[in-house]
């Protein structure tokens, strides 16, 4: 209930709002022209009053929610302009620059991690100037290891013309040398009333002539190899023949031992396209150590087999010997210049150690392959496999390949 001063009756019957808020001095002087009343019930009120407080509840709720979102959007995007400003950071980083670093001023984790990422950097930036600085040093040592390749290289070249000369030049005298020693130690067995110390010191002669021939003659070839001057006389060659003619050749040295020289092959053989004369350079060595090193009374056998090379039809010749044996740590080695099984070997039974080394270049030369098969004082098995047809192969002169 309220009551109504002055024109507010009127204007209320007029339809007109007016304002109740509470009323000011001034208006309780106004003379009473009415009264105002509203009249609800009790429960209607009261949902009222429930009304107001849902809303007001809810609004409340809504303007949290509102607060909550808009600091929480405040928060995330600072974080994310910040993580955007080290993420830029590592990009330079990756990019080269590694002098680039993060100016985060957060005061809390990320500018940690900030600063942590520019310790790293740091880090890579030192290890880097030190790797260049390595790098550098590397640089120049290569340069000066160019250089003295190519000195090395130079030296190679002049030393393997010197052997290659020394030696043609050796062999010629030495040819005459070993010619007149034959022709004495012929004339002097024909003479019934020679000196046996005179046919004795002349076999000397030519033993020890023979042998100097041969180390030449290794040595010789051994200069051409490393040169890449060796030629190739490719031919059908006749393996049977072949083995005729080195048993031939090595039977007597064989009879001084009193060793049993067998060739054992079949009654027919293939003919093979190869240089006769770098193949039976091979099996003359092969034939010659295991004599050398067999002792006496013992059995050398020379076995042909059809085998089969890289898939293609060839042969396999094996020379097998009763000598000392070969440990294994020792099987491929022999096969290097200058490598014996001991140093004993050298001193007792002689040579240059060139002769596995020159038969493994010319085996590369022919196509061939070779190897051994050994037991420690068991004897030895030297193989060589080579193609019935010819496979080209270009000569690379080995000093090229030691300096490059």
């Amino acid at each position: 209930m309220r009551a109504l001063r002055g024109d507010q009756a009127d204007r209320v019957a007029a339809g007109e709002t007016i304002s109740l808020d509470a009323p000011d001095a001034a208006w309780q002087k106004l003379p009473l022209t009415g009264v105002f009343s509203i009249e609800r019930s009790a429960v209607g009120v009261a949902r009222l009053i429930w009304q107001d407080r849902i809303y007001i509840l809810i609004g409340g709720a809504l303007a949290w929610i509102g607060i909550i979102f808009a600091m929480r959007l405040l928060v995330v995007r600072g974080y994310l302009r910040a993580v955007r400003r080290l993420r830029d950071v590592a990009n330079r980083v990756r990019g080269g620059d590694l002098s680039s670093r993060s100016q985060l001023r957060t005061g809390d984790e990320l500018e940690q991690l900030g600063n942590s990422f520019n310790s790293m950097v740091a880090t890579l930036d030192g290890s880097q100037k030190q790797l260049q600085s390595m790098n550098e040093s590397l640089d120049f040592k290569l340069v000066q290891l160019s250089e003295a390749n190519v000195g090395l290289f130079e030296s190679n070249r002049l030393k393997s013309e010197f052997l290659a000369n020394v030696s043609h030049e050796l062999r010629t005298p030495l040819n005459s040398v070993i010619g007149f020693a034959e022709l004495l130690a012929e004339l002097a067995r024909k003479d019934v009333g020679a000196d046996p110390k005179r046919i004795r010191y002349i076999e000397h002669i030519l033993k020890s002539g023979r042998g100097l021939l041969e180390m030449i003659n290794e040595l010789l070839d051994m200069a051409k190899i490393e040169a890449g001057r060796m030629e190739l006389s490719v031919s059908n060659a006749s393996i049977i023949d072949m083995l005729e003619g080195i048993s031939a050749i090595m039977r007597p040295q064989a009879d001084l031992k009193k060793i049993a020289l067998e060739i054992h092959r079949a009654d027919e053989l293939p003919t093979v396209e190869t240089d006769p004369g770098k193949l039976q350079q091979i099996l003359y060595n092969f034939v010659s150590n295991a004599i050398k090193f067999s002792p006496e009374g013992a059995r050398v056998i020379v076995r042909t087999e059809v085998w089969a090379v890289d898939g293609a039809p060839g042969l396999r010749i094996s020379v097998v010997d009763s000598g000392p044996g070969i440990p294994l740590d020792m099987q491929q080695t022999i096969f290097e210049k200058f490598r014996q099984v001991d140093a004993s070997h050298t001193k007792s039974h002689g040579g240059t150690g060139l002769g596995l080394a020159i038969c493994r270049e010319l085996s590369a030369m022919l196509g061939a392959k070779l190897g051994v098969e050994s037991n420690s004082k068991k004897g030895s098995s030297f193989w060589v496999e080579i193609p019935l047809e010819f496979r080209a192969k270009k000569l690379t002169p080995l000093m090229t390949d030691r300096a490059g």
